[in-house]
């Protein structure tokens, strides 16, 4: 008489169901999370459903492969960014008096912005080696539209500041940029040792020699 013996491999738990939206961001956070600890290497597709805690049916149901995945990691993270140096720079100056003031607001809001979120800003202050070419043209995106922001502002701060009518605008709109990368790069290394508030306290000093 042959015995049945019953399979001691538990069925996985069903999960619940919900809006295809939320699942795909659901996914890309895990995405993220596997590459700003382990690189981009351990971003597989299989790897991306455990961290997510999802069988690899549903992260396929949201995605059909690991390049649409990461591209549209990409493109979420690049608008987050966007987004964050559009509010610290504003392209409306009214209520501030001076160009001072603007950069002091924007350091400190952009700073603080990294330090809240500093998994995502890695994955674009600090494209690994390995990043797919695609990362560094979000890159490219994000910092060509910061060096706008600043061309902008530098337009204006000419019409309250005339001391600067023979300033080079688009060079010192390359190098504010340039600073501002740093700055992300220490938040980033080392919060506790550059908080936000000692950004702003910096460029205001600096900006009131500047902007004299």
């Amino acid at each position: 008489m042959t015995t049945v013996t019953a399979s001691t491999d538990r069925p996985r738990a069903r999960q619940p169901r919900m809006p295809i939206e939320v699942r795909r961001e659901q996914v890309l956070d895990a995405a993220l999370r596997l590459i700003t600890e382990h690189g981009y290497a351990a971003a597989t597709m299989e790897a991306i459903a455990r961290e997510a805690d999802l069988a690899k049916p549903r992260v396929y149901s949201a995605y059909p492969g690991r390049g649409p995945l990461l591209n549209a990691l990409f493109e979420r993270q690049e608008q987050r960014a966007l987004a964050t140096i559009a509010e610290a720079v504003p392209a409306d100056f009214t209520g501030y008096e001076s160009a001072l003031d603007v950069l002091a607001t924007a350091a400190e809001n952009l700073m603080r912005a990294a330090a809240a979120e500093p998994a995502a800003w890695r994955l674009l202050v600090f494209p690994a080696d390995e990043a797919p070419p695609e990362v560094r043209q979000h890159v490219h995106t994000s910092r060509t539209f910061a060096v706008d922001q600043l061309r902008v502002l530098l337009v204006w701060a000419r019409t309250v500041h005339p001391g600067l009518a023979e300033v080079d605008g688009d060079l010192a709109a390359e190098m504010l940029a340039a600073a501002g990368e740093r700055g992300l790069r220490l938040v980033l290394q080392d919060p506790d040792g550059y908080p936000p508030e000692r950004f702003a306290a910096f460029v205001r000093s600096w900006a009131d020699i500047f902007f004299r």
